[in-house]
Formats: structure tokens, sequence, C-alpha cells
């Protein structure tokens, strides 16, 4: 229980010896976390949009009319397509639903100098996110009866190439604040160690163990990162409660934790850096 309390009251006389330098540490882990927190709650949300978009995204597949009246060979038609694992859902429409769809958007005046129906009945497929449409295509003309298969092509891969660019930019800046969170952390603790550098030779002199010696700049080095993590954490609870409608998706319960122990995971990692190098 002594060694316990002296553990404590060295942890605490090292932020009081290095307090400007500790405040200042503690303040900038917790501005990095933020800004890792909040990397992490925007990303999770544009994603969820671009999947939305791409779900919502629809690949139009016309029927030859001599298969869109017989509704034996239709029923083969949709059989076939639903069998397709890039295809989330699908929709039918009729030559007369594919009229009056283009007199909505278009209106009647530019058909006013044909007298049949010229549009082909036709299904919206609605896609999975991760497709490949190549050979979603392939797949759908070998279907019979099977005129057309038109997408755009250029919008749903600039779509997807944007994504897989958004995610490894995630991944690098917050590689960036990884680094800055343990470079922070390390360097505090050396000086602190620094700060006591004749009580840590003294120790040495009479006999104390490593451990004994190291466990309080670890100690502080871990309520740095904790410290720094509850800042973060109540910033974007504030912002959560006073600006609910900046985001759609405030992550999950655990969240808010996660990114408590990570300031304390990346305070451990830092202070036993800066200890292993100091003090060996």
């Amino acid at each position: 229980m002594g060694t316990l309390l002296y553990f404590i009251k060295e942890t605490f006389r090292g932020f009081y010896q290095a307090k400007l330098m500790t405040f200042i540490s503690i303040t900038i882990i917790g501005i990095t976390l933020f800004f890792m927190g909040s990397i992490y709650l925007i990303f999770t949300n544009i994603n969820s949009k671009l999947d939305d978009t791409v779900k919502r995204s629809t690949v139009n597949v016309f029927i030859s009319d001599s298969y869109s009246l017989d509704s034996v060979k239709l029923s083969s038609i949709s059989t076939a397509i639903d069998n397709l694992d890039d295809v989330l859902s699908y929709t039918y429409l009729t030559k007369k639903d594919a009229i009056d769809k283009f007199k909505k958007i278009y209106g009647a005046e530019m058909l006013d100098a044909v007298s049949d129906n010229p549009l082909p009945a036709s299904f919206e497929l609605v896609l999975n996110r991760d497709l490949n449409i190549l050979n979603l295509k392939k797949e759908l003309n070998l279907i019979e009866g099977i005129e057309t298969v038109q997408y755009s092509k250029e919008w749903l891969s600039k779509l997807m190439k944007f994504q897989d660019i958004f995610l490894v930019s995630v991944f690098v800046i917050s590689a960036i604040l990884v680094f800055v969170l343990y470079f922070i952390i390390s360097n505090t603790i050396r000086l602190t160690i620094y700060a006591r550098r004749d009580l840590v030779m003294n120790m040495h002199y009479v006999g104390a163990t490593e451990f004994f010696i190291k466990t309080p700049f670890v100690l502080e080095g871990i309520l740095q990162g904790v410290i720094g993590g509850i800042s973060a954490v109540f910033v974007i609870s504030v912002l959560k409660v006073l600006f609910p409608p900046l985001l759609s998706f405030w992550g999950e319960w655990y969240f808010y934790p996660l990114l408590l122990t990570t300031g304390g995971v990346f305070g451990w990692i830092g202070s036993t850096s800066a200890v292993r190098k100091s003090l060996s």
C-alpha cells in the first residue's frame, strides 16, 4: 500500500514540477485526440453517405417487346436478375410506366410526333456497394431477352475512386496524429525526468529497483494521455449537445471510452519509450 501511495505521490509531483510543460502536453494531446475522433466521425458519416449513394445508383436493363409481353419469359428474366449477387433489389417498369416517367421528366410535347409507345419495358437495378460493374454488365447481357444495359460507368467509377482516396487520406492523417501523440508524451516525460535527475541518481545510489524508479514516470504519461482523452471527449460531447444536426451519426456508445483509452495507451507507449531511453 505504501508503494502505491508513493507512486501516486511521485506522479502528481511530476505534474507539479513541470506544470507548464504538462499543461501544454495535455492540451496538445486533447487537441490531437479531438481531431482523431472528429476524423473518425467525419469519415464514418461521409462513408455512410457514399455507400447510400452507390446503393441508390441504378442500372437500367431494357427488355425486348416480345419478352415484356410474355409473362413466362418476363418471369425468367426476373429470376435471373434476382440471382445476381451484385443486385440488391430491382423495380420493373412496364412500357406504360416508362412513358409516364418520360412525360413527367421531359413533358409530353416531345412525344407528340409519335403515335405508338417507343419506350421499352425495363428493370431498374439497385446495386451492391462492392460491385464490379463490368462483370455485372457481362452477366446481364447473357440473360436472354435483355436488349440493352445502360449505366453511368464514369460516374460510378469516380465515386468509388473518391471513396478509396478518402480512405487513404484518413489513414495518412491518422498516422501523422499518432506520431504527434507519441512525440509529445515522450518528450514531456523526458523533460520531467531531466528536472528530477538528481532524485533519480540518488535512488540509483541507494539501490532502488528499475521498476520502482520508472513506474511514476510511466504513470505520469498514462495520466496525461487519459486527461487529454477526457478533454477531447468533453469537447465532442458538447458539440453533440449544442449542434446535433452537424453530423447524422455521433458514434456508437463505445466510441467515447475508446477515445479515452487511446489517450491512456499512447501515454503508456510514449512514457515507456522516454523512460527506456533516459534511464537505461
